[in-house]
């Protein structure tokens, strides 16, 4: 598999993943969100098992402790998402979570012991302008502790990316990307049970959007991401998070009747700007040289 092969995996993992947020909310009507993210990954761990039944039976316990500690932080990553949300705005919130398009390059240049590359700097800040236009919409940033637990989720988040690029590398990543679905589940439900009343949904509605989480974000998006990962950088993988609020924002438009302001286009140009920039650059070189 090619680099951009990998990386288009990626991307088409995270936005299907940014399309979560309108189901969890008509799913969230009667259950809480630990029991929501218990059910749907446990579905989707299910439904990808059965699938890949053939190919997973070689699961090494390595591969099944890996996955462990992927879907730990993980799951780190919802509930401190989903805790901060409580008392920060949607659109903080939205901008906080995604600043670890500047934290993986961070992290990365720590664990590896090596000096960030410019151009994964640069594309990592226009990302991270983007989102703000996309995002902030006037809100401003006060520290507040809502906001401090959002900023977790995305150094949750940012410690995910690097563990799952370490782990691919000699693991198989769809084992990975099978079974962290299933500790994801797993983690959830215990916080579900300790932390919430664990109730079944029962409107149809409910379980409609259950199952789209299940299948689409969960079986799909989630599973994709770890066996891209594997042949591209962590720090190219982390820029594709902008995705999110991008694959959002459409949504909104297409199904909530929200307009598109002139900062919201901008941020949108600056987004796929960043992560188009250095293969335009790279062709272009290409072609000086031939």
């Amino acid at each position: 598999m090619t680099q951009r092969k990998a990386e288009a995996l990626i991307a088409l993992g995270l936005t299907l993943r940014g399309t979560s947020l309108l189901f969890s909310k008509l799913a969230m009507q009667t259950i809480g969100p630990f029991t929501l993210c218990g059910i749907r990954f446990l579905i989707s761990f299910a439904v990808v098992a059965l699938i890949f039944h053939k190919q997973i039976c070689s699961v090494t316990k390595k591969e099944v402790l890996h996955s462990a500690i992927v879907g730990f932080f993980y799951f780190c990553c919802m509930a401190f998402e989903l805790l901060g949300l409580r008392t920060t705005p949607s659109s903080t919130t939205a901008f906080i979570e995604n600043t670890s398009v500047v934290i993986v390059p961070l992290l990365a240049a720590i664990v590896y012991r090596r000096l960030p590359k410019r151009m994964d700097i640069l594309c990592a800040l226009i990302a991270l302008a983007g989102i703000a236009l996309m995002t902030l919409k006037g809100s401003k940033l006060a520290f507040t502790p809502g906001e401090l637990l959002v900023f977790g989720g995305a150094v949750s988040y940012a410690i995910t990316v690097v563990v799952m690029d370490i782990v691919t590398v000699d693991d198989n990543p769809l084992n990975i990307g099978v079974f962290h679905l299933f500790f994801i589940g797993f983690f959830s439900l215990l916080a579900a049970f300790a932390f919430e009343d664990f109730t079944i949904p029962t409107s149809a509605p409910e379980w409609g959007a259950i199952l789209y989480l299940a299948l689409v974000c969960g079986a799909i998006g989630f599973t994709i991401q770890p066996v891209g990962q594997k042949y591209t950088t962590p720090e190219r993988a982390s820029l594709y998070v902008a995705t999110n609020p991008l694959a959002a924002v459409i949504l909104g438009v297409i199904f909530l009747g929200e307009r598109f302001t002139f900062l919201g286009i901008i941020g949108c140009g600056l987004i796929l700007l960043s992560i188009f920039l250095p293969a335009a650059l790279e062709n272009g070189l290409a072609r000086k040289k031939a």
